[in-house]
């Protein structure tokens, strides 16, 4: 029997087909160097979508949300996916450690900036917020693992936490992966090392100044933009 899909997807689907702009969808997936379809929808655009949906159609229970996130997420075009993402990080609640497995998978499987930037700074920053010890052994975990996306996440996890960041966590992980090759670790260093230094930039100035040599230029432009 062919698996039944939520209203709330069906609704979706339906409204994001009909407010199409193939035109656009063909330069986003060039922009994106996506082989995923586009819909062609600006982000307002989905937002209102998203919201219009997400009222109607509350999520009751975990397993709900699981259900919801692993459907929209077997998408056949793009903007499901970044839906799934955003019904993701709408339910605190339901982000557990149970959820961990399904936020890994999408990092995995989405492979590309656009997914992994916003899994990593919203769903696993805010494991690691509720499950420091647990999460902490996990990103320790990413930070050596040979799928590129998972170190990038472990980067990012902190991205938003300022005065809350780990600082020792953080500069062990730029470190480890300083001199990769990478273009996506490379510019993920700089990156959380740029958002960091709005809250210590005395800290990530004595770092930047230990570890310059090591640095990328691409890395090093973008740790001392604000310092």
């Amino acid at each position: 029997m062919a698996h039944k899909l939520h209203p709330m997807i069906v609704g979706i689907r339906k409204d994001l087909r009909q407010i199409a702009n193939p035109d656009y969808a063909r330069r986003m997936q060039a922009y994106m160097k996506s082989e995923m379809l586009y819909h062609g929808i600006k982000s307002a655009e989905q937002t209102k979508v998203k919201q219009k949906w997400f009222k109607e159609f509350p999520v009751a229970s975990f397993n709900e949300y699981i259900e919801l996130i692993q459907d929209l997420w077997a998408a056949d075009f793009r903007e499901e996916r970044y839906v799934a993402i955003s019904l993701g990080n709408k339910y605190k609640k339901f982000q557990t450690m149970e959820a961990l497995p399904v936020y890994q998978m999408m990092i995995q499987d989405g492979a590309w900036w656009d997914y992994v930037d916003a899994i990593a700074a919203n769903l696993i920053g805010a494991l690691l917020k509720k499950y420091p010890a647990e999460m902490r052994t996990v990103l320790y975990q990413w930070i050596e693992h040979d799928d590129l996306w998972l170190r990038r996440s472990a980067i990012l996890a902190q991205l938003k936490f300022k005065a809350n960041t780990d600082e020792t966590m953080l500069f062990e992980f730029c470190a480890r992966c300083m001199e990769e090759k990478v273009f996506w670790i490379r510019k993920a260093i700089g990156w959380a090392l740029r958002e960091y230094s709005k809250t210590n930039p005395d800290s990530v100035r004595e770092f930047v100044e230990k570890t310059h040599e090591r640095m990328s230029g691409v890395t090093w432009r973008e740790a001392r933009k604000y310092i």
